[in-house]
């Protein structure tokens, strides 16, 4: 049994490889290679592909190739759609017959390369194609018009083994059941080149903020000596950075205080997903500085007391900058520390957007600009379908945060939130920053 992985191209206004690994597939890749298959992969985001490596950038980020595949005219927002990702010469040099195809997905607005990929892998194979991951559990109903012969919502890994013992008409053995994020690890061996990896330390968030998803699907954590039984394994494989992109990665400071303590050293550490300010403490701060730790995004979203309230609660004034002095304190600067903050903001003013922008400077962070998006399922998104303010079948690609600010009515306008990204770089310009 042979099965192809394939990581989608993105179409969008705008993508960076913020080291971009999907890994829900390389667990589900892992699986399928303990119950004897033979997979490949394709990851048409890999900047190591052919013709893919547009720009490298620090610590293994970077620039995707990129061509321009359309413009959005039609919806009035004059911006053009790009497709990253591989050259489509890349279909052309598969050497691999599968028996069938799995493809995953990220974001919700990206689901114009979702549908493009497996169009190209249609007309390239004569075999059954499955669609899961992010984008499917949020939007079920669109994504079966994506062309895919099964689409699989929710977490991965018991449903595939359902469909693919429809598929070849026999029981396939499925390895751990449902423990499979304790007892299966990424299969990063799928990849000729690999210079930087994705590490989850836990599943899910705890908190409920108003415009995320992540606390639906619960939460729980691996145990410390799992983590570091993969990091050390990707350290053999080579990698010189490695990315943690949990959701809640502080909520039990014991535990990543452990995993902190264990970290093999050669590796430069990153944590991009926005940190939460009311656990950062000495010990933690001092561990990740002589641990080598080289990004710390911390999630601050809004200054303003009431939306900090409204959309969840989880950061105060009084928390972010007690954390950004502990930070400093042990040694860092805006070299390594960030903040990220959503501009767009239902009840946002351009007024307390630009204040937070000033804050964050003034107390010698880089400010992270996240324009707004309203994403399918959130209690935002509900609220708004309620009210009548977005229609459950409206395109996803319009609620993207680029593009939503050009005519959501509940958003400051996009003349505003250039205004303050210009702004911003005029502070990345100066000797501020």
């Amino acid at each position: 049994m042979k099965a192809l992985l394939v990581n989608p191209y993105i179409h969008d206004v705008s993508a960076y490889d913020f080291w971009l690994k999907p890994v829900g597939l390389l667990y589900i890749a892992k699986a399928l290679r303990v119950s004897n298959f033979d997979v490949k992969l394709l990851d048409l985001l890999d900047r190591n592909l052919p013709g893919n490596d547009a720009h490298d950038g620090p610590y293994g980020t970077g620039k995707f190739h990129s061509e321009i595949i359309g413009s959005l005219k039609t919806y009035g927002i004059p911006r053009y759609m790009k497709r990253y990702g591989a050259p489509l010469s890349i279909f052309d040099e598969i050497d691999f017959d599968p028996d069938v195809i799995l493809v995953t997905s990220m974001m919700t607005y990206w689901y114009g390369g979702v549908f493009e990929t497996i169009k190209l892998l249609k007309e390239r194979f004569k075999v059954p194609v499955i669609l899961g991951g992010n984008y499917v559990t949020l939007l079920p109903d669109h994504a079966k018009k994506s062309g895919a012969d099964f689409v699989i919502s929710g977490d991965g890994i018991p449903k595939i083994y359902e469909v693919l013992e429809k598929i070849f008409r026999k029981k396939i053995p499925e390895p751990v059941g449902i423990d499979w994020f304790e007892k299966i690890t990424p299969d990063y061996s799928l990849y000729d080149k690999l210079d930087a990896a994705v590490v989850h330390t836990t599943y899910g968030c705890p908190f409920r903020c108003t415009y995320c998803v992540a606390w639906q699907r619960g939460f729980k954590s691996r145990s410390v000596g799992s983590v570091i039984e993969e990091i050390e394994s990707l350290k053999k494989m080579g990698i010189k950075d490695l990315a943690f992109y949990d959701d809640a990665i502080l909520v039990d400071k014991v535990r990543f205080k452990e995993i902190l303590k264990a970290l093999p050293s050669g590796i430069r550490y990153h944590l991009p997903n926005g940190i939460h300010a009311i656990y950062v403490d000495e010990e933690i701060a001092a561990l990740m500085m002589k641990k080598n730790f080289k990004t710390i995004r911390i999630g601050y979203e809004t200054g303003d007391p009431y939306l900090q309230k409204q959309t969840g609660g989880k950061v105060t004034n009084a928390a972010f900058e007690k954390a950004v002095d502990i930070l400093k304190n042990n040694g860092f600067t805006n070299k390594e520390l960030g903040a990220y903050l959503i501009i767009g903001l239902p009840g946002q003013t351009f007024e307390s957007a630009m204040e937070d922008v000033k804050s964050v400077i003034d107390l010698g962070v880089k400010p992270f600009l996240n324009e707004y998006t309203l994403i399918p399922g959130s209690v935002d998104w509900e609220e708004a379908v309620s009210k009548g303010e977005v229609s459950k079948d409206l395109d996803p690609l319009v609620l993207k945060g680029a593009l939503i600010h050009y005519w959501w009515k509940n958003s400051m306008g996009i003349k505003h939130i250039e205004k303050i990204k210009r702004k911003v770089q005029e502070f990345y310009l100066s000797d501020r920053l």
